[in-house]
């Protein structure tokens, strides 16, 4: 099994990249803005089966070019996770009201949770293509579904989130005449105890809160169950459909 993780340097894309060693791929690409800045890449270094790309999601020729060397080396994919997100950082804010809206902030958060992950299926598309089973994903988040919205807040973050899931839904479509076997899927993996939830714990309920290890497990099982007729779908780490 050939398998792609973005963002493995830290947090659950690190722990579904020990998954998939643990697993026994083939080969796997491992990404990080600066990868030898990494808990991932000092814990997994580059070897036979581990390739570390240099890839941003808030630029776009370093997403082709990482693709540009996956599909130098290997002819298909068969797993493929989007794990970087944002929501909290030097940049992005929850915003509790429309007043705290900003532009730059709504751009930045599409920019890391809707479009880097896109960019990197078009970027990679030559490996997806065939009639050989693959799993497409992309870490999501239940605030993005528009339906489950009723506490409002978190403008660009639910946003983001739900555009993320629209176009991983639009790529199963367009995909499906690609590769009969495929299944796109936004993934929703529970509270992580990670730094993009730090702050937001206090409000977390006792055993709500997921380790990195437990919530890749979860989800790597997921994605082993799922199947083709269920491409475009909006999945919980226990495999429960989430609504849009």
């Amino acid at each position: 099994m050939n398998v792609v993780i973005q963002g493995a340097g830290r947090g659950i894309g690190l722990a579904l990249a020990q998954k998939a060693i643990a697993s026994g791929v083939s080969h796997l690409f491992l990404t990080a803005r600066d990868p030898a800045t990494t808990q991932g890449f000092a814990d997994l270094p580059p070897g036979p089966a581990i390739t570390w790309l240099a890839l941003d999601n808030l630029i776009p020729d370093s997403i082709e070019r990482a693709g540009e060397h996956i599909r130098s080396k290997i002819d298909k994919l068969d797993r493929v996770i989007c794990c970087s997100g944002v929501l909290k950082d030097e940049i992005a804010t929850p915003e509790k009201r429309l007043a705290d809206i900003d532009a730059d902030r709504l751009i930045y958060a599409y920019q890391v949770n809707a479009i880097g992950p896109v960019l990197l299926a078009k970027a990679l598309l030559q490996t997806l293509r065939g009639d050989h089973p693959l799993s497409f994903a992309s870490i999501s988040a239940r605030v993005g579904s528009i339906s489950d919205n009723r506490l409002g807040g978190w403008y660009a973050y639910r946003a983001s989130k739900a555009a993320q899931n629209q176009l991983m839904r639009t790529l199963s479509i367009e995909m499906a005449r690609y590769n009969p076997n495929a299944c796109i899927a936004t993934l929703h993996p529970g509270t992580v105890d990670t730094a993009l939830s730090k702050p937001f714990q206090a409000h977390v309920p006792n055993g709500g809160l997921f380790t990195a290890e437990d919530s890749a497990a979860m989800l790597w099982l997921v994605l082993n169950g799922l199947t083709p007729t269920q491409t475009g779908g909006f999945f919980a780490y226990d495999g429960k459909p989430i609504p849009y």
